[in-house]
């Protein structure tokens, strides 16, 4: 029977980690389609952390409870995905075969996961070099900021994600996915769009928007990540409250990100601060707010800065 993600639990996951019932679905229709997931948002808004959580999530249904992560650079070339081979180390070597200089990458140790060392048909050198189960084991895969790598990289990559096939070049050897082996690959790709991605790539893809949570689900996040006394709820509103305020102004050249919102909640609760104002109710800077010198947390640009005269 094919997994789905309909049996998550949100409350149950152990990842400190709040997703919206949109971006659960999204990630569901992407798997029963065998689709990459990509994901889109500003910095900060839990990309990255929804790969982590989804995999910890299907620890107790087959997958392994950690996402393989690819970080893309500037750099990076499709073959990289799946496997590495050391070109400049083998021409050293006058002794060992080629076997000994390719290691297994992302989206390829997530293949051989899905066939199973056992059943693999690499070489023991190859597969002894990767934490690889000896039975098949789903994998979630996360191909971190996509748009980092050069415009050919996605391109690339259509054939083998569509197919769920790759070849190590260096030794003519194909390794590919039979239908009850792709149950065990979910793909989640995220992207800042620094650039565009080539349309023959997105239509490839299931894609989903994360927005900037609003004020009742930031609420929430800062609640379960720093685990608040319920006494304090009603300050934390206020602050939060304090926050919207920075982050809607328009001038603002760098909004702060639910990161720096999490580190400015903790700093001035750990300081006793967080029953104190820092905005009036005209939405104006109190100055003697002790509050104000821990603006710095949230903004990290000079022009932000001097907005609040700080």
């Amino acid at each position: 029977m094919a997994l789905t993600l309909k049996n998550i639990n949100i409350n149950n996951n152990p990842a400190e980690y709040i997703p919206s019932t949109q971006l659960l679905q999204a990630a569901e229709v992407a798997y029963a389609l065998k689709r990459p997931l990509l994901l889109s948002g500003e910095p900060g808004t839990g990309k990255t952390e929804f790969a982590k959580y989804v995999a910890k999530t299907l620890s107790d249904k087959g997958f392994k409870s950690e996402a393989i992560i690819f970080n893309t650079k500037s750099s990076s070339a499709a073959q990289d995905l799946f496997y590495q081979y050391d070109a400049v180390s083998h021409f050293r070597s006058a002794t060992k075969s080629t076997e000994n200089f390719i290691e297994l990458r992302a989206l390829g140790l997530a293949f051989v996961n899905a066939i199973g060392k056992n059943n693999s048909k690499l070489s023991n050198t190859i597969l002894s070099k990767a934490r690889l189960n000896e039975d098949p084991i789903g994998s979630v895969v996360l191909i971190d900021e996509i748009d980092k790598a050069p415009r050919d990289f996605p391109n690339d990559l259509l054939n083998e994600i569509e197919g769920y096939e790759f070849e190590i070049k260096e030794l003519g050897e194909k390794i590919f996915l039979t239908t009850e082996q792709k149950e065990k690959v979910l793909i989640i790709l995220t992207s800042n769009f620094e650039k565009n991605l080539p349309e023959a790539f997105l239509r490839r893809c299931v894609y989903f928007h994360i927005d900037f949570p609003d004020a009742d689900a930031l609420e929430k996040i800062i609640i379960k990540r720093l685990d608040l006394n319920p006494n304090k709820y009603e300050n934390l509103r206020k602050r939060i409250r304090d926050f919207f305020i920075i982050r809607d102004n328009n001038p603002v050249q760098k909004k702060p990100s639910t990161s720096e919102a999490l580190d400015f909640i903790r700093a001035i609760d750990n300081d006793g601060l967080l029953a104190e104002s820092l905005f009036d109710e005209s939405k104006k800077l109190i100055p003697k707010s002790k509050i104000a010198s821990y603006l710095p947390v949230l903004l990290k640009k000079k022009e932000d800065l001097q907005l609040f005269k700080i």
